[in-house]
């Protein structure tokens, strides 16, 4: 039996995306440069000026809307597009802010530039950090230990837990929140002292081997997290404190788990680690049925702990047997938590390449379940797994259509398919099959505007890229002029069309300010004309529109001011 709904894994999907990307920045530039180009913009913008404030604040705007897409990075540079009214290139220079650039109008520091530079700063550390880093006197590195107890405030001699057993750090997770929460010192503050006081505490006594060591650090994070459920069962939070309050230290103890994981790698396991595995598998399937709130999150970090730590056939046996009996009691009971079990069975068939099962589950389910694959797909682009991704990317196509058509909100839409479209780049790019790429841009409209824009001014397909614009309605001044120059520059003609069509538009509405626009753009006409040599189109055509709206006195004027036409 399938339960038809995945109600409430949509809810928080573009904070997911925008992990998604941050987590992969963070890869390739040092935290270092990034807090020091924060230190930067804070000497090169005060708190004390209006003009600044507003500045941070339309760039904290455009941030949390995920208008930043299409990033790349050097050593020390970022590139960006920024979609605002128009989409802008942004360049980011972090050695030296001041020189950065952007293609909006403004020479100084920009929204756009705030914008990326904030979706950059996502990569190392919480957004909310730096604008409070910002709003203080007071140097980063204070801002991040604003709430943490110094470590030898929780120092004893004795040996606190068994290196080597899960049992005993839980043990000990237990005494020292037990410890923390006696000392809690404001109820308003108690999700902020849980992650800056209690879970620094467990960290600072992590073991001492490497490999142990982030071993300890994941299962503190997990932790953590389970302690944040526990303590929201208890209350009724808002909305807005789940979004906006508790929401970063979910994230952030989610990308803690992963850095882990990548650390641990980075060693051969010892043989000790094997019987914490074993433990492990118990320990994480907490996540699917302590509490309702974050159910998205829950999962994907169960999924993420399954495909890096777990993935053995043994485990997974034991874990299908579990979710099967578990499943059968939560529906049998009507018990809330079917989903999670549901969910979890599709993640035992996907680390077994039961992927046909998988579909014919999804088919059962609601269109606001497609982004839930996307875990599943970067792991098979990970591995390079072509053959097997091409189903998967069957999938994503053939499902898109539907999911536009769903009830889901238009923000959600929009940040899916462009996480969509950049799994699906990554496998055109690989393929060398640009063709897919487009299709998928073309299938996906509006929401894939942005990136097909780019893709046809990238390929230099200016024909589809006029028609792109025409079909989603968009006005010459409402288009970027200096991809109008470039466009007017590698193909002169091309843009006539939509010149022609907008100096009727103008026209048509009748008022001075619009007839001064219609000659701007006959103007544009004319040096096109003239480049391709055909100036006695031209007279043909201004002649004639003269003719034709001889009765509008005042577009005759401007036509004579514009000196396109003469007594």
């Amino acid at each position: 039996m399938i339960v038809l709904c995945l109600s409430g894994l949509d809810k928080a999907l573009p904070l997911f995306f925008e992990r998604g990307y941050t987590m992969m920045l963070g890869r390739d530039l040092s935290k270092e440069l990034v807090l020091g180009a924060g230190e930067q913009i804070k000497k090169l913008l005060s708190n004390k000026d209006e003009d600044d404030r507003n500045l941070i604040k339309k760039g904290l705007i455009l941030y949390r809307q995920g208008s930043i897409y299409n990033v790349s990075t050097t050593s020390h540079t970022v590139s960006a597009k920024v979609q605002d009214v128009t989409s802008v290139q942004v360049e980011l220079d972090l050695d030296d802010f001041v020189m950065s650039s952007c293609t909006c109008p403004s020479q100084e520091i920009c929204r756009h530039r705030i914008a990326a530079f904030l979706y950059v700063y996502a990569s190392v550390d919480r957004v909310g950090t730096f604008v409070d880093y910002w709003k203080e006197e007071m140097s980063v590195d204070d801002v991040l230990k604003k709430h943490v107890r110094k470590a030898s405030s929780f120092y004893k001699p004795d040996k606190e837990y068994e290196d080597s057993s899960l049992a005993s750090w839980i043990v000990f997770f237990d005494r020292q929140y037990d410890e923390w929460y006696e000392h809690v010192s404001s109820p308003h503050q108690l999700f902020q002292s849980l992650f800056h006081q209690y879970y620094s505490t467990l960290k600072q006594k992590a073991p001492k081997s490497p490999e142990m060591k982030q071993f300890f650090i994941v299962q503190a994070s997990v932790t953590v997290f389970l302690k944040i459920l526990k303590l929201l069962n208890e209350t009724n939070p808002s909305d807005y404190m789940l979004q906006h309050i508790i929401y970063p230290y979910i994230d952030q103890l989610t990308d803690n788990v992963g850095a882990a994981i990548r650390e641990m790698k980075r060693y051969a396991l010892p043989f000790a680690l094997d019987p914490l595995l074993v433990d492990s598998v118990e320990r994480f399937r907490e996540l699917l049925y302590t509490s309702k709130h974050y159910q998205y999150e829950r999962s994907h970090l169960y999924q993420l702990l399954w495909i890096e730590l777990l993935r053995r056939d043994k485990f997974i046996s034991i874990e299908r047997e579990w979710l099967e009996e578990r499943l059968h009691d939560e529906l049998k009971q009507e018990s809330p938590y079917a989903v999670e079990m549901e969910t979890a069975l599709m993640h035992m068939d996907f680390l077994q390449s039961r992927d046909e099962q998988i579909f014919t589950t999804l088919r059962k389910l609601t269109p606001a379940a497609l982004p839930f694959t996307f875990n599943w797909v970067e792991d098979i682009l990970k591995k390079k797994n072509w053959k097997r991704l091409s189903g998967w990317i069957s999938y994503l196509m053939d499902h898109s259509t539907e999911y536009i058509h769903s009830s889901v909100h238009f923000d959600e839409k929009r940040q899916t398919i462009r996480y969509m479209l950049n799994l699906i780049k990554e496998y055109s790019d690989a393929m060398k099959d640009d063709q897919l790429f487009e299709n998928a841009c073309r299938n996906m409209l509006p929401f894939s505007y942005a990136e097909y824009d780019d893709y046809l001014l990238q390929k230099e397909k200016y024909k589809n890229w006029i028609e792109l614009q025409t079909l989603l309605g968009f006005s010459l001044s409402e288009l970027d002029s200096y991809v109008l120059k470039d466009i007017e520059k590698n193909e002169p003609g091309v843009l006539l069309p939509i010149y022609v069509k907008s100096v009727q538009d103008e026209i048509r509405l009748k008022s001075r300010e619009n007839y001064k626009r219609a000659v701007r753009y006959l103007k544009r006409i004319k040096a096109q004309y003239k480049k391709l040599k055909r100036e006695e189109v031209w007279e043909n055509y201004i002649l004639t529109l003269a003719e034709e709206h001889k009765r509008l006195r005042a577009f005759k004027e401007e036509l004579k001011k514009g000196k396109l036409i003469h007594d």
